[in-house]
């Protein structure tokens, strides 16, 4: 909603507008979730260093291997459709090298004509590397126009989940992906649940095993862009301040479960989160219950498809005896179709609306409160039915399938509704109609520039999957830096600037008996204050060990600063104006790239740094122990 705010100022009075709409907006959100408790990110004071002096600049060279991989690498860009910032960033910050966080001796990347290509990192130093295609992906299209880069995530330790970009997720045995092993991968099962032909990004997935181990339970977070006439939602996307005009389109995270039991997999649940302003980051939490987001509010759940998210309609609203019953809509029929009218607040748009019609039920969702919903009296022809809305009067027209029959009710059980001759006599029901809006909280007179609220800030959420609510939030105080692969079985850690510094945080699983949160785990000196002035920076990468962070340039210029800790190839220096020794000191050191192409992919090991391009992959060797 920051761009409406401002969007707001340059017209004057549509600021009040946009702020009105947002206290709207966030009204709404807050009535349909509980409120998330609050938790601090809280620094290890022994992982701080308020004594750092700054970074040395080193002369020392660092070997590079240069290497032409056997197939140009994928790199697809956004088309003429795909104009959202949300794209340029989904396309933009894709990362074509892939770490597996089960083997540190391999890596990985994936082909234009689609083939997975292993990578023997110990092999980078020789004459002779070993690129060995493991998987070749189906290729159920020839045009890939509109679709993502294809993306792969190691879900165990002999599991993948692979898609094309396009509407169609791989379930692959990997084997152990060690660079002896020779095994190649099969697909074992291939889903478009996902799908619809819509492109997709895989963020994170995570492998899980029952307690009794008799199934396997696969949890994949997809993400897409989406236009928002085109997302399937059980509510009203204006509960998140979204419309055409001004939110065309949305980022929409995905958690989609496969079950595995008696050697087959098959679809278990999907669930789909509306985030309107950009995700920034996420992953599940083990075991598989719970997941870690970093995003601006407002954002929330919209489908899940085994129960509905939309609050539904109270026992007494349908029940209750018709005398005492106000009129909620009003409806008539003919011989060929049946005409249903409800009415809203005349702001109303189709934005705040979700319409379900089928061969014999119908639904009505307002925002996010359920309206309508029941069984039909009859059969309908959905495909000849339809529904309008004008200066918010909702005008259903269902058609009959059988022609023959005379309707004595509209839904089974609600006694809400009142049949009329006309559409005239419907008129006059209109003032009994509650109509479903709140009465205003205060008028747009009323606001002053200091109740323009800030929007901007990110928060880190845990989301509950199993009562789809958000049960923690914590407010970012620095700006994200980067995110980075941890232990297997962990969800990716995340640095975020604190100060001058960048502070790695690792999600906790929810096995821990203790309130959730987020544990610091490391510390890299200055980072936050460094990567704000690299305004060509495309990647930031840290290893395992956090013993350097490198800032790779779209083109040309990488930035290595190893920490104070790193002892390899270190220096002794003397500090002058005490004449005191320093064996280890952080230092800086810059290299410029033998190429001319885009840098597609980084990735930091202990020992190495990893660069790729469209058609060659750089190893520096940054440790050698």
């Amino acid at each position: 909603m920051a761009w409406l705010t401002r969007h707001g100022r340059k017209k004057g009075t549509g600021r009040l507008f946009a702020i009105k709409f947002r206290y709207c907006s966030l009204l709404d959100t807050l009535i349909t979730k509980e409120m998330e408790q609050l938790f601090e990110l809280r620094p290890q004071k022994d992982l701080l260093d308020p004594t750092f002096e700054g970074y040395k600049l080193s002369l020392d060279s660092l070997p590079v291997y240069k290497h032409e991989v056997p197939v140009a690498v994928e790199h697809l860009k956004p088309n003429e459709e795909q104009f959202s910032f949300q794209h340029v960033k989904t396309f933009g910050l894709h990362n074509h090298l892939i770490d597996d966080p089960w083997s540190d001796e391999v890596a990985f990347f994936i082909s234009k004509d689609l083939q997975i290509f292993k990578i023997n990192l110990h092999s980078l130093v020789s004459q002779s590397p070993e690129f060995k295609s493991v998987w070749q992906l189906p290729r159920h299209l020839e045009s890939r126009d509109g679709w993502f880069n294809a993306s792969l995530s190691f879900a165990g330790p002999e599991l993948a989940v692979i898609t094309d970009g396009g509407g169609v997720l791989h379930i692959v045995d990997t084997g152990i992906r060690t660079p002896a092993n020779s095994h190649l991968w099969q697909a074992k099962f291939s889903s478009e649940d996902l799908g619809n032909s819509e492109p997709f990004k895989i963020t994170h997935s995570m492998l899980n095993t029952t307690e009794s181990n008799q199934s396997e339970t696969l949890s994949v977070l997809a993400l897409k862009v989406e236009s928002i006439d085109k997302v399937e939602s059980q509510i009203a996307l204006s509960v998140f301040g979204c419309s055409e005009k001004e939110t065309p389109f949305i980022n929409c995270l995905e958690w989609v479960q496969y079950e595995h039991t008696d050697g087959h997999w098959s679809f278990k649940q999907l669930k789909r989160l509306a985030v309107p302003h950009g995700l920034d980051y996420a992953s599940i939490l083990s075991p598989g219950k719970a997941l870690c987001l970093i995003a601006r509010e407002p954002l929330g759940i919209i489908f899940d498809s085994k129960k509905d998210v939309a609050a539904p309609l109270a026992n007494n609203e349908t029940m209750q005896d018709e005398t005492e019953t106000k009129v909620a809509y009003t409806w008539t029929e003919s011989p060929e179709e049946v005409t249903v009218w409800i009415t809203f607040d005349k702001q109303t748009s189709k934005h705040d609306l979700v319409v379900k019609i089928e061969s014999q039920a119908l639904k009505v969702v307002y925002k996010h409160q359920t309206y309508l919903d029941g069984e039909l009296a009859h059969p309908i022809s959905v495909g000849s039915s339809t529904w309008t809305l004008s200066d918010g009067k909702l005008e259903l027209i269902l058609s009959k399938s059988d022609k023959s029959l005379s309707w004595n009710h509209l839904i089974q059980s609600d006694l809400r509704g009142r049949k009329v001759l006309d559409a005239e006599t419907a008129a006059d029901y209109e003032s009994q109609a509650e109509g479903g809006g709140r009465p205003p909280v205060f008028s747009s007179e009323q606001l002053e520039e200091c109740d323009d609220m800030p929007m901007d800030e990110s928060c880190v959420f845990r989301f509950n999957g199993e009562t789809n609510e958000f049960t923690h939030k914590a407010i970012l105080s620095g700006q994200l830096l980067f995110f980075t692969q941890s232990a297997p079985g962990l969800a990716p850690a995340f640095c975020l600037r604190h100060d001058v510094d960048g502070l790695i945080w690792q999600p906790m699983g929810d096995e821990l008996e203790q309130s959730w949160g987020c544990l610091h785990t490391a510390a890299l000196q200055a980072l936050g204050y460094i990567q704000a002035s690299k305004e060509q920076r495309k990647f930031t990468v840290a290893p395992p060990n956090m013993t350097y962070a490198a800032l790779c340039d779209a083109f040309s210029h990488v930035y290595i600063y190893r920490q104070s800790n790193c002892t390899s190839t270190g220096v002794e220096m003397v500090h002058r104006p005490t004449g005191r020794r320093v064996g280890n000191v952080a230092r800086q050191q810059v290299l410029n790239i033998d190429s001319s192409e885009e840098c597609l992919g980084a990735l930091a090991t202990n020992s190495f740094l990893l660069l790729l391009t469209s058609s060659s992959l750089f190893a520096i060797r940054v440790n050698s122990d």
